[in-house]
Order: C-alpha cells, then sequence, then structure tokens
C-alpha cells in the first residue's frame, strides 16, 4: 500500500502498568503526523459510520445540521453515534467542504461549543498549555471549562460510540483525523478517550485543501467493549479553532501499517525529540539526573505521565544537574520539562522496578 507520511509531529509515548505483578497495557502509544492521508486502508473497521456520512444531517453551516439533543437548534442525528454533554446553546453541527476540509467522503463533524478557558478564569488565558509529543499537559484541574451558560461546563460536549466484540489483552489502533472550521489561524483543544480517561490533544485550523492531523493510539483491550469518546469545550482564544473531526477507524494492531513505528510492551521508541538536556541512568528505579547542556541557571522542574498528568515540581535554583527521587512511581514512561523565563526543554525516561 504506498502512504504519504510528511512529519512525523512528536514521538510515540508508551506505558507500563503492574498489577499484581502481570503487565496490563492501557494506552501504549500515541503518534500523529501532519498529513490528510490515511494510515492504513482495507482495514475491518470496528466504529459504525466513522466518516459520518450516514445521518440525515444537510452538510452546511446552519442550525439545520445541528446533530446534539441537548441543542436549542438540535434538528438531526448521525447514525451510530451519541452526542453528550453541551447544553442549549451548543451548536454541534455537521460540516461541508465549503467550511473546511473533509479527508473521507463529503461529511466532517463540527464540535460547537462557543468560548473555553484552558488554564484559568481569565478569558483566552493559554500559558498553562505545554505541548507534549501529541498531546497537551499543564491544564489545572477543573479546566478546560466551557464558562458560557448552555455549553457544557468542565464536561464539554462530546460524540462517542461503544465498540463492542474486542478481545481482553488485545491491542487495538483508533486511527481519525482532526483539523478545524475555516478564518481561525491557532490550533484548538480537545480530548479523546479511548477507556482510561481523556487524553488532551491540539487540533488546527484547516481551510478547505489545508492538512491537518492524523492521529494513531494504540491501546490494550481491558474489556469486551470500549467507549471511544471525543470531547470539545470550545474556543480557547479567539484566535483558536475549534474541533472539526473525520475518518474515525478502530482496528487490531496486525492492520496497521507496517511503516508506522509501532511501540511495544518491553521498550519505547528511542528518538530523542530534544536534545537540550541528558537524563541518567535511563532506565531507572529509584533516582534520575537531569543534566541541561549548557548552563540556564534558576527553572522548574515538573515530571508528567503519559496522559499529562502532573507527578511531581520542583523549583531549581542555579544547578546544572538535578538529582530527583522517583522511587514513589509506578513502572512506566514519564516526561520531564524544564521551564524559566528563557527557556523550556523537555525529555522522557522510563521507570523500571
Amino acid at each position: 500500500m504506498q502512504m504519504r507520511i510528511f512529519k512525523i509531529y512528536l514521538l510515540s509515548i508508551v506505558t507500563l502498568l503492574i498489577f499484581n505483578n502481570v503487565s496490563v497495557g492501557q494506552v501504549l502509544c500515541i503518534y500523529c503526523y501532519d498529513q490528510n492521508d490515511s494510515i492504513s486502508s482495507n482495514v475491518n473497521n470496528l466504529i459504525v459510520n466513522g466518516g459520518f456520512e450516514n445521518t440525515n444531517c444537510i452538510a452546511n453551516y446552519l442550525s439545520t445540521s445541528v446533530f446534539c439533543p441537548n441543542s436549542m437548534h438540535y434538528s438531526c442525528d448521525i447514525a451510530n453515534w451519541i452526542c453528550t454533554g453541551g447544553g442549549t446553546n451548543t451548536y454541534c453541527q455537521m460540516m461541508d467542504s465549503v467550511h473546511c476540509t473533509i479527508v473521507e467522503g463529503h461529511k466532517a463533524v463540527y464540535f460547537g461549543n462557543n468560548l473555553c478557558n484552558a488554564c484559568s478564569n481569565t478569558n483566552y488565558d493559554t500559558s498553562c498549555l505545554n505541548d507534549l509529543n501529541c498531546t497537551v499537559a499543564g491544564i489545572p484541574q477543573g479546566f478546560p471549562v466551557a464558562i458560557l451558560p448552555g455549553y457544557g461546563g468542565d464536561t464539554g460536549v462530546s460524540l462517542q460510540q461503544t465498540v463492542s466484540g474486542l478481545t481482553i489483552g488485545n491491542t487495538y489502533v483508533l486511527e481519525f483525523w482532526a483539523g478545524g472550521e475555516w478564518g481561525y489561524t491557532h490550533s484548538g483543544l480537545f480530548a479523546v478517550d479511548v477507556g482510561f480517561g481523556d487524553t488532551l490533544m491540539r487540533n488546527k485550523s484547516t481551510d478547505t485543501g489545508s492538512i491537518g492531523t492524523r492521529f494513531i493510539i494504540e491501546f490494550n483491550a481491558v474489556s469486551n467493549s470500549h467507549t471511544i469518546k471525543f470531547t470539545n469545550w470550545g474556543h480557547i482564544s479567539s484566535y483558536s479553532t475549534e474541533l472539526v473531526l473525520d475518518d474515525v477507524k478502530l482496528y487490531t494492531l496486525a492492520e496497521l501499517n507496517e511503516s508506522v513505528n509501532r511501540c511495544s510492551l518491553t521498550g519505547i521508541n528511542e528518538m530523542d525529540y530534544d536534545k537540550g538536556t541528558s537524563i541518567y541512568p535511563n532506565p531507572s528505579n529509584n533516582s534520575i539526573t537531569i543534566s541541561p547542556k549548557s548552563a540556564i541557571g534558576n527553572y522548574e522542574l515538573i515530571i508528567t505521565d503519559v496522559l499529562g498528568n502532573e507527578v511531581y515540581s520542583q523549583p531549581i535554583n542555579n544547578s546544572n544537574n538535578s538529582t530527583i527521587n522517583i522511587s514513589q512511581l509506578i513502572n512506566g514512561v514519564y516526561f520531564y520539562h524544564i521551564r524559566n523565563d528563557k527557556e523550556k526543554l523537555q525529555g522522557k525516561f522510563v521507570v523500571e522496578k
């Protein structure tokens, strides 16, 4: 199969969780590519109507295409999908190629949900956002939140489908395309949940014909059924788009194109996406030493897990080498972030005990 992969945005991430001395994978890794093309073709797609073509919604930018039952202008449905959250002012719509890029068929879904606060109660504050590989970290508890009445608060608005018939312990691949509506210049914010909680991601504006982002999420099934859910809270700034979603697929790992760097439960992709620091020992079980390769003075050190949750933070005073006790962390992959007024460095390490 021919496939054009233009650019891997960010590195894959892998987590290894230990329960009763048995390795149980959850979200194993996430890849994202700067492209509209599918990663794998001719797969047995376990998502029904993943291109959103089976609908009585008219594909346009009008109230006649609003598909969320809680919406004021609710007028149509998307077969096999359930829209939840939002409220009486939500305007999630079926979109056409006049207003955004469509990568599969003739229709895509748009999560219209107005103004969102991502970092604080100050409108359009995006200072906390920390882009990690294909995900986002740094957002405080209780955020993002749709702050205007009738838009869903901290639950936002979601589109979801429950897939049954999975084999417990088998690895599955969620593939989808994300973009945004026309007229905006900055990336938006959305979440994906494959059964283990929200993972926050960025989506960029895609006027007709523009290149969006193709995402791959590998996970191990822990149940015979998993609910696949996409959530948006609204515009995180006056220049930031909301989510447009298309071409959602769920298939087995064996069907994933072989040219994609697949993750494993025994290690991580060793691509180095930031050469500004070194870390040792890696893997480690009790402590790590982080050494910036240039003197950067005082800085803040933050450690997050693969879902972007902060698990450690500490101010470092005028030191080029910092030894950190990580004995409290469970096995898995973590990311460290070094920030001060002048620089922002990051890297990854593995905890193995």
